[in-house]
């Protein structure tokens, strides 16, 4: 079994569906505190998109340094595999 490093990311998209901003979470964002973040129970490994609500938006935008609370833009975290 070959275990992938899985990066995460706050993508935002504008009014037209089109992604505009790409910003990368910190590896300290583990599944674990994602989970408590947005809700989510069990043992979900967070590898969907997931809407980032304004609450999201606070705590994840700190994260990176930027204020996604007041973007115009939709934000979701996503993951990717590394190669």
């Amino acid at each position: 079994m070959t275990l992938l490093k899985v990066s995460r990311w706050l993508r935002g998209f504008n009014a037209s569906g089109e992604l505009v901003a790409e910003y990368r979470l910190p590896d300290s964002w583990t599944p674990e505190r994602l989970r408590e973040l947005f809700g989510v129970v069990g043992e979900d490994p967070m590898f969907d998109s997931y809407a980032v609500g304004t609450l999201h938006a606070g705590v994840l935008g700190g994260a990176i340094g930027k204020d996604l609370a007041s973007s115009d833009l939709e934000f979701f975290l996503e993951a990717d595999a590394e190669e």
